[in-house]
């Protein structure tokens, strides 16, 4: 009996250490100018173009807003296409993945925008390995607007936390 409760109660131990290791999402604003990392809290923090947001060790970066041309047999049903450069480099130490699908624009009323698929550029999505980087695009069909909420939610991990971008575009 006193074995049965001994492992019972190791088994739970070793759980809870597991579990304790898998804590919230670390978001970090990192700061370029003088190679030091401020930890900030996601949930108000508002981030901007050019802004590098480090999640779990994935360094995300919007590098450039931009309205594109449409392609010709694939108009734009709001009449403009967004276009988000982004940089990605994962300072982590396990693989990291980044797509597309993680991203939601919204207008300034909070109407979610759609995807823009005409492009032949597949948008960004992938893994990226430990000390690798992933360069790639997000497209949305839009309204024209001199800016957009841009909202980053990485599908692996244990909380809910969003990561938000004002995009001014020029």
């Amino acid at each position: 009996m006193k074995k049965r409760l001994l492992a019972s109660l190791s088994i739970f131990v070793l759980a809870g250490s597991i579990l304790a290791g898998c804590g919230e999402t670390q978001v970090e604003k990192v700061d370029k100018k003088s190679s030091e990392k401020t930890e900030q809290k996601a949930k108000n923090q508002i981030f901007k173009v050019g802004d590098t947001v480090k999640v779990n060790g994935l360094e995300v970066t919007i590098t450039k807003a931009s309205f594109t041309k449409p392609e010709q047999y694939s108009k734009a049903k709001k009449g403009n296409v967004l276009t988000l450069e982004l940089s990605t480099k994962n300072s982590g130490d396990d693989s990291a993945f980044i797509d597309n699908t993680e991203f939601n624009l919204y207008d300034k009323d909070g109407n979610q925008l759609e995807e823009y698929y005409g492009y032949d550029d597949i948008a960004i999505s992938g893994d990226v390995n430990k000390g690798k980087k992933l360069t790639g695009k997000l497209y949305y069909d839009v309204p024209k607007a001199d800016s957009y909420e841009l909202i980053y939610k990485p599908s692996f991990t244990l909380d809910s936390k969003e990561i938000k971008f004002k995009i001014d575009v020029k």
